[in-house]
């Protein structure tokens, strides 16, 4: 898209989990432009944060990648 996303959002199995409070430890970070880059740092990832990770912005279409947590 020529325009930067007005949003992205970041997806644990469906969930999102931008805002996940409950878990603890989930950061975002976006940097828009005209090559929009967004992040998704898990800290003290368990095997619990195995599972697809979707990131599906306003204007674009999604992308998932599957990530297994191992010991």
């Amino acid at each position: 898209s020529p325009q930067p996303p007005q949003y992205v959002f970041w997806y644990h199995n469906e969930r999102m989990i931008n805002y996940d409070t409950a878990r603890g430890g989930v950061t975002v970070s976006t940097e828009p432009g005209p090559k929009t880059h967004s992040r998704l740092v898990v800290n003290r990832a368990t095997h619990a944060d195995s599972g697809n990770y979707t990131c599906r912005a306003s204007n674009t279409e999604q992308d998932t990648i599957y990530v297994f947590v191992s010991k």
